[in-house]
């Protein structure tokens, strides 16, 4: 696990899974079937973590609530379109930056944030040191990088997924993933305050 990771984990700003797994591709099949109800699983399952990465990119609570709730119903409305061969996390992630990236072009803004600015629901286990690093270190990241960067170093360290996920999410190719990530660490060093 990296350390970026560890600091998000240790930030807790990965929400805690649900306690009992469900079956992903039988609630889609029940969805498109005759219970649209099933979707609530999906919504349960998912709902904090697609809130969480708007969250991250608008540093809005009303706009990652809004989007969110947007991001489901675009889900819902496309479930037919959905690959059950596929995790259904990265779409719907897919979806939830789409629809905030549509978002941010009509109403054109992109604004900086306070670095005081908490990221996430404090987790009563972390320790104060680990989160303030870890808070500290995506404030820094909010700051020095471009938008991009930062959606995609969240994407491939605090959401966990894989060059290849991160990729298919952002629509690129892996190596420009790669390129992005490495990009954004040198940055991240050089605006390090510490010696």
């Amino acid at each position: 696990m990296t350390t970026l990771s560890l600091q998000a984990r240790a930030a807790g700003i990965r929400p805690p899974l649900a306690e009992t797994p469900i079956d992903e591709a039988g609630v889609v099949r029940a969805t498109l079937g005759a219970n649209p109800h099933a979707f609530d699983d999906i919504v349960r399952l998912h709902s904090r973590r697609i809130h969480n990465f708007l969250y991250q990119m608008t540093r809005h609570l009303q706009d990652a609530e809004d989007l969110t709730q947007q991001t489901f119903i675009k889900a819902f409305h496309n479930l037919h379109r959905f690959d059950c061969s596929r995790p259904l996390i990265n779409w719907l992630l897919t979806i939830a930056r789409r629809t905030a990236l549509n978002h941010f072009r009509s109403a054109r803004k992109w604004e900086s944030v306070p670095d005081d600015l908490a990221c996430t629901d404090p987790s009563p286990a972390r320790s104060a040191e680990d989160h303030d690093q870890a808070e500290n270190l995506w404030a820094r990241a909010r700051r020095v990088l471009s938008r991009r960067e930062f959606e995609i170093l969240w994407l491939r360290f605090a959401e966990e997924l894989s060059t290849e996920d991160t990729a298919r999410i952002a629509g690129l190719t892996q190596t420009h993933v790669k390129v992005l990530v490495y990009r954004a660490r040198q940055q991240l060093v050089k605006a390090d305050p510490s010696p």
